[in-house]
């Protein structure tokens, strides 16, 4: 099925004016893309427009402290991906000169780079025919061919990114994959469809036999457990006590409040309940103040005086604690 001309022109004449779109610095593509991945356009851009102040260069990010760089993260969530790309900015000076590659293999092996943000560097930065294969692609083309294969199966993926790479060819590399990506975003929406707008509209398949809403096909996720914690809060002296145990996987090298599956809360206020959803999990928080109870001693916590908070990168979970009580402090 060819494609890329109605694609490539209705891009060229309706795709949102983005400040990433305005370079074809592979730098700035790459972060772009991280910080669009689990999060909405509109809301990653002023992080993006900060994170490109601090850190305008693979440089600039590769010599940040990594504290530094999790602070400047600090809301945005899914907070790997910042770690990732500190990570692959050190790789790029150690084994790339300070210079991306073009070649998608080579871009796959810097850390947090996946096939499909490898796909979209190649293509929008170096014009490279590589499909970059995201949720609203598969949704566009799933709806375009009727693919009714379960797009959380790999081998779905790899299907429809055989399809794409085939789709592409003859096109102007960048704007081909903007324009699937623009369409996903824009047109060809979860929940609204647009097809009378959709410059694809004569060639899908989901229109003409309006089939559109029962694609594309994914197995519902398993419900996240709940994990119930006792998460203290404990001010001394204009110092809170902080921890930053990550043993259980989330958010390294954050700093968080002491929590604790059990913990004995004699001589602590119980303030309120408050729950935060993670991706595979979630947190009901019962939350303590300390007044005169046992404080606890184990490595992992540590004393911090209050006017530093603003300069540590706290889980959001508990930012959102600090954020309601921190003004009672003196």
């Amino acid at each position: 099925m060819e494609i890329q001309k109605e694609l490539c022109e209705w891009f060229v004449s309706n795709h949102r004016k983005l400040p990433f779109r305005e370079s074809k610095d592979p730098y700035a593509i790459w972060v772009s893309e991280i910080m669009a991945q689990q999060t909405r356009i509109e809301t990653m851009l002023p992080y993006y427009e900060r994170w490109m102040q601090e850190y305008p260069t693979v440089t600039a990010l590769a010599t940040a402290p990594l504290e530094k760089v999790l602070k400047s993260w600090e809301g945005l969530g899914y907070y790997n991906r910042a770690r990732k790309l500190h990570e692959g900015a050190k790789q790029v000076i150690e084994q790339y000169q300070g210079q991306l590659p073009s070649d998608v293999e080579e871009l796959e092996k810097i850390s947090g780079i996946g096939p499909y943000t490898a796909g979209a560097i190649a293509s929008i930065a170096f014009g490279m025919p590589a499909p970059a294969v995201d949720g609203n692609v598969l949704r566009v083309v799933t709806r375009l061919l009727e693919i009714d294969d379960d797009i959380s199966k790999q081998k779905t993926v790899k299907k429809v990114k055989a399809i794409v790479s085939e789709m592409m060819i003859g096109s102007n590399p960048s704007d081909f994959t903007q324009g699937l990506m623009e369409l996903g975003a824009l047109v060809c929406m979860p929940q609204v469809i647009l097809c009378k707008e959709c410059p694809l509209n004569q060639k899908c398949l989901g229109y003409a036999h309006q089939t559109q809403m029962n694609f594309p096909v994914k197995t519902k996720p398993k419900k996240a457990p709940v994990l119930t914690y006792q998460t203290l809060l404990i001010i001394k002296d204009h110092q809170i006590l902080l921890s930053k145990d990550d043993r259980d996987g989330l958010m390294k090298d954050f700093y968080r409040l002491p929590q604790y599956e059990s913990y004995d809360t004699e001589g602590y206020t119980f303030i309120k309940e408050m729950k935060h959803v993670y991706s595979h999990k979630v947190w009901k928080m019962k939350i303590y103040e300390y007044q005169d109870g046992k404080i606890p001693d184990d490595e992992y916590v540590r004393w911090v005086d209050i006017g530093q908070l603003d300069q540590l990168p706290i889980i959001g979970a508990h930012l959102k604690i600090l954020n309601q009580r921190i003004h009672k402090i003196g």
